[in-house]
């Protein structure tokens, strides 16, 4: 992994308490729309967007005949529009979020299903590339998950409930370690404590600054307040 710092990114509260919620119950879109009716001016951006798939019912039953997941989708990609654009579009585009669908279905084996962990680590990293490239003033810069992280988290059998986070740390630790001594280590039965005690003082300070910075963005805590990821 190239040694950029993740930036934080002010990312829509709304739309990351959804991905972080448990939505398995997809029968009613009450979960759904008590987070997003509050803020009556989202509401209506919503309204707007989705009025090409609205039958006169209205934007909630809009939502249930999509499905959470396409009404997901579709709802980033105004989020996505917004952050390059510098306002709201009128229709949601499926091609802004091809590239964070891509990232979600290559590790969803690993995660559970009825979470959005993996599209809201792809939506993250989006907005924080395009950020990096605006201060940097080069396009080409990106942070990407990579490839080697699925062959560690095979090493796994389970799923993990915060799959973004466990990404995130197997990034640095793949940093810090290469894939051939990460993979040796792990198969070896060391736990996470110890390969943190074997890390450079650089090397866990680099990777503390970006999990808090991830953390802040999404309004998270918890990994730095119990032990389970």
């Amino acid at each position: 992994m190239k040694k950029l710092h993740l930036p934080y990114v002010n990312l829509p509260s709304e739309f990351i308490t959804l991905l972080k919620s448990n939505l398995s119950v997809t029968t009613s879109p009450a979960p759904i729309f008590d987070v997003i009716r509050p803020n009556k001016a989202l509401y209506m951006v919503l309204e707007k967007a989705f009025q090409e798939f609205d039958d006169g019912r209205g934007l909630e039953k809009t939502m249930m005949a999509l499905g959470w997941a396409n009404f997901r989708d579709r709802t980033a990609s105004l989020y996505i529009s917004k952050f390059i654009y510098g306002e709201f579009p009128q229709i949601t585009s499926m091609e802004l979020v091809e590239d964070i669908k891509n990232l979600e279905q290559k590790y969803l084996d690993h995660g559970v299903h009825s979470f959005s962990r993996l599209f809201l680590l792809g939506f993250y990293l989006k907005l924080a590339n395009i950020q990096i490239q605006r201060r940097e003033h080069n396009q080409y810069l990106e942070i990407k998950v990579p490839e080697e992280v699925g062959a560690i988290l095979k090493l796994s059998q389970g799923r993990s409930e915060k799959i973004d986070w466990l990404i995130l740390i197997i990034m640095h630790l793949l940093n810090a370690f290469g894939d051939k001594m990460l993979t040796n280590a792990l198969l070896s039965g060391k736990k996470l404590e110890e390969l943190y005690d074997l890390m450079s003082p650089d090397a866990r300070q680099f990777m503390m600054d970006n999990l808090l910075a991830y953390g802040a963005s999404i309004k998270e805590q918890d990994i730095f307040l119990y032990e389970k990821i």
